[in-house]
């Protein structure tokens, strides 16, 4: 009975050998590669994102810039004045 089944273990190895074996294989070491990938992807920054994020700081700024102005306005003059000058927001 243990020689059956030595022998249709065996069988079964034979029958794995080339593309059905080599997959198994490379599959957890593909997997763990996607993993890497990925969490490098996650933790760097393209050119354009960079980009994005100092635009949204810079407007923040101006927009900020232009509440203090307002804020300060005495009159409706001055008022006029900041919001002429921020306008482009």
């Amino acid at each position: 009975m243990r020689i059956v089944s030595i022998m249709a273990v065996a069988i079964v190895l034979t029958g794995l050998t080339g593309c059905v074996a080599g997959k198994i294989i490379t599959a957890p070491v593909r997997a763990a590669g996607t993993v890497v990938e990925t969490a490098v992807d996650a933790t760097t920054q393209t050119q354009s994102e960079k980009e994005e994020d100092v635009g949204r700081r810079v407007l923040a700024e101006r927009k900020r810039e232009r509440e203090a102005c307002l804020d300060a306005a005495e009159n409706k003059q001055e008022r006029k004045a900041c919001k002429a000058q921020y306008r482009d927001d």
